[in-house]
């Protein structure tokens, strides 16, 4: 036998090698892309719901301000005054109501029905149950 060295060819030759690494490269860069668009679309879902809560409040703002320009009205303060309480001008006389509660009545306790039942025996009962005519006479 010879000491020939028996050179053994690559797994994978050069150009094969540079493919390869741009593969995972370009794989690397397009899950980074999906991971990025995939945040900016939460961004946006937070950003409608937000913008959403937004306009609820600028128009529950207005029905405050509309609400606060109506109480502090100068008639609207008379009325709540004279209503609610119980307050008068120099002039006036003010008369409160008074109520009086009455006791109330008992309510009436009915006489009792007497139970024919009580009084039947039961051969009566058959009687009607089987001739479905009138009980004889005692």
């Amino acid at each position: 036998m010879s000491n020939r060295k028996v050179r053994q060819k690559p797994l994978l030759s050069i150009p094969q090698i540079l493919i390869i690494l741009a593969l995972v490269a370009a794989m690397i860069v397009a899950l980074d892309l999906n991971r990025r668009a995939q945040a900016g679309r939460q961004v946006n879902v937070g950003e409608d719901a937000l913008r959403a809560e937004i306009m609820a409040q600028q128009t529950r703002q207005v029905q405050l301000e509309a609400t606060a320009t109506h109480v502090y009205d100068d008639s609207y303060i008379e009325i709540y005054a004279r209503n609610e309480g119980s307050l008068i001008l120099d002039d006036e006389t003010l008369v409160s109501p008074l109520f009086i509660d009455a006791l109330p009545t008992p309510t009436p306790i009915p006489t009792a029905t007497p139970d024919p039942a009580g009084n039947a025996n039961p051969w009566q009962a058959w009687w009607r149950l089987l001739t479905d005519a009138p009980q004889p006479a005692p």
